[in-house]
C-alpha cells in the first residue's frame, strides 16, 4: 500500500467490504475510524490515487463525493452536505486547507488551492487559489 496514511488504509478495508455487499462490516469499519481517529469518511466517498490525508481529524465527506487524484485534505475540512445535500467534486492535484468548508454539489477544477477556513459555495474552475468566507478566487494561473 505504500506511504498511505493509516486513515485511507482504514478507508480501503472499509471501501472493500461495502463494495462486496459486506455492508454491516463496513458500517461497523466505518464507526471504529469515527471512533478512533474523529473522521467521518463513508465507504461510498471515491478517492482516486496517490490522495494525502496529512492530519486527518475532523474531517466530514460527504457520501457523494468524488476527490481526484493527488488532492491533500487536512484537518478539519467539510465537503459536501449543506442545503443541496450532495456531495462534491474534487479535481485533481488540490489543496484544501484547514478548516475549508465545501458546501453542496460544487465542482472544483484541478490544481485548485483553497485556503483555510474558506467556505467555498460555488464552482472553482481549473488552477486558481480559493480564500475567504465565502470563497472568493483570488489568483488564477493558466
Amino acid at each position: 500500500m505504500g506511504k498511505r496514511s493509516v486513515v485511507l488504509k482504514w478507508y480501503i478495508v472499509e471501501h472493500w467490504l461495502y463494495t462486496h455487499r459486506l455492508k454491516k462490516m463496513s458500517t461497523m469499519v466505518y464507526h471504529f475510524m469515527q471512533l478512533l481517529f474523529g473522521c467521518s469518511i463513508p465507504p461510498k466517498v471515491v478517492f482516486g490515487k496517490k490522495c494525502k490525508l496529512p492530519h486527518y481529524h475532523g474531517i466530514v465527506i460527504h457520501q457523494d463525493t468524488v476527490i481526484g487524484d493527488g488532492t491533500s485534505i487536512f484537518q478539519n475540512v467539510t465537503i459536501g452536505g449543506g442545503n443541496s445535500g450532495y456531495g462534491a467534486i474534487i479535481g485533481n492535484n488540490c489543496i484544501i486547507g484547514a478548516g475549508a468548508c465545501i458546501l453542496g454539489r460544487v465542482h472544483i477544477g484541478n490544481n485548485v488551492k483553497i485556503g483555510a477556513n474558506a467556505v467555498v459555495l460555488d464552482d472553482i474552475p481549473d488552477n486558481c487559489t480559493v480564500v475567504g468566507i465565502p470563497g472568493r478566487i483570488i489568483k488564477k494561473s493558466e
